[in-house]
């Protein structure tokens, strides 16, 4: 990549994980307070993407040694997605630096000495740095976070309770500007890079007719097409362009944000400030404030604004969001049919949207709006809370049948060379179970 300048909270967290981790495994663990709604379907907190990385990512990207601490639904589901990462297993370490995946901020976590530990607002574990033994006893007990917490604090001396995780969409949309600034810093350091200083005009090691402009950070993998006419603008943060990325001729690009390996940006986009791309994926038209998972598709003009997008989703041609109301008040949503509303504490937020479901072309997506796991949507105006697996058209509104999901859900995946794996095919048959039941 070639990097540009870095602002100093990136090149201390990049220092303090660097220095730290080096004598000290991590264990990442999922309290289940992660309450990301159908998001948290299918992933566990520490592989929600809370900015450029998700913290599984970031745990790797730095070399230390790595366990993953899931809830018990997902654990299926997490030894499939890392197959060569320990799952349930300290190891022989002396000493571990636990983390909670929904920790989007590690600046005082890694900075722990052993005997240490950080509690959110409500008592909950945020992070602990502890002998393997004790550690190993707190995991057990990460799935009642205050109750970890008051097994930790028997042992350690708790710290001021101002680590708070993510818990909502919301939450997270909230501290994405600094996350990626923090983790721009980090995927910067890593292999494949050029570095130069950003200014007016072209930069030098860039095609000709690419523009960057501001003197933030910008990241380019080497092995990115980035092509004549596009605009990169870093003048209020950072922009990561990584491994095998395209940009199509006339995008502009505005930081902080990040395209992540593989992906695609089409013709003409406009990816505005505080968005993340996830790996292979295929985004156009209008988008701002976003995360994508992989491999997800919004490839034709529309907007897409204050928006968290799962994984293996199509949204179709000219499909645009609401992210702000017409009175200019806070969002209230629901994020299940049956969980109670719930205050945002913003006036702009979007929507959430399942893994694998389907939007079909010229869909107005509400202000507010979650999308359930495997919905499949063909009317013009759903409803504000859409069920999982929901089978919506101008016809009838019905169950998406779990034979027919499947058969789709092969078809979108075997597109990129992929198939479910047993652990995610039984995790879903679980969720869509529970989703249709009595229907």
């Amino acid at each position: 990549m070639v990097v540009i300048s870095c602002d100093g909270r990136g090149r201390s967290l990049c220092r303090s994980l660097t220095v730290v981790t080096a004598v000290a495994p991590i264990a990442l663990f999922d309290d289940g307070r992660c309450g990301l709604g159908p998001l948290s379907d299918l992933r566990a907190s520490f592989d929600q993407r809370l900015g450029i990385l998700t913290a599984a990512e970031r745990a790797l990207m730095i070399g230390a040694p790595v366990s993953l601490w899931p809830g018990a639904e997902l654990g299926g589901c997490t030894s499939e997605r890392h197959a060569s990462v320990s799952v349930g297993d300290l190891g022989p370490a002396a000493e571990v630096l636990c983390i909670s995946g929904a920790c989007a901020d590690w600046s005082r976590a890694v900075a722990l000495s052993q005997g240490e530990a950080i509690a959110d607002s409500d008592g909950g574990l945020v992070a602990c740095r502890l002998a393997r033994d004790d550690a190993a006893r707190v995991l057990a007990r990460a799935g009642h976070g205050a109750i970890a917490a008051q097994e930790c604090a028997a042992r350690v001396n708790m710290a001021t309770p101002t680590e708070e995780p993510i818990r909502s969409p919301w939450s997270l949309l909230n501290a994405l500007d600094a996350a990626i600034r923090a983790d721009a810093a980090l995927v910067a350091s890593a292999g494949g890079q050029r570095r130069w200083r950003a200014g007016c005009g072209v930069a030098d090691g860039l095609p000709a007719g690419v523009t960057v402009v501001g003197d933030g950070l910008v990241s380019v993998h080497e092995r990115a097409h980035v092509w004549s006419g596009t605009v990169i603008d870093a003048t209020s943060g950072p922009v990561v362009i990584a491994d095998g990325v395209t940009i199509r001729p006339g995008s502009v690009l505005v930081g902080p944000v990040a395209v992540l390996a593989g992906s695609t940006i089409a013709e003409r986009s406009l990816i505005k400030a505080r968005s993340v791309i996830g790996p292979s994926c295929k985004v156009g038209g209008e988008v701002g404030s976003c995360v994508f998972h992989g491999n997800s598709n919004k490839v034709h003009d529309g907007h897409l604004g204050d928006a968290i997008v799962g994984e293996w989703v199509n949204i179709g041609a000219g499909t645009c969001n609401s992210n702000l109301l017409n009175t200019y008040g806070e969002v209230m949503t629901r994020l299940d049919a049956d969980a109670p509303i719930s205050r945002t504490g913003r006036n702009f937020y979007g929507c959430t949207i399942g893994d694998h479901t389907k939007i079909a072309i010229l869909t107005a997506i509400g202000t507010g709006t979650s999308i359930g796991t495997g919905a499949m949507i063909a009317v013009a105006r759903p409803p504000q809370v859409v069920d999982r697996f929901a089978w919506l058209s101008p016809e009838r509104s019905a169950s998406f049948r779990w034979p027919k999901f499947e058969e789709v859900m092969r078809a979108a995946m075997a597109r990129r060379g992929a198939a479910p794996g047993p652990a995610l095919l039984d995790r879903l048959r679980h969720v869509h179970a529970r989703a249709t039941a009595g229907s």
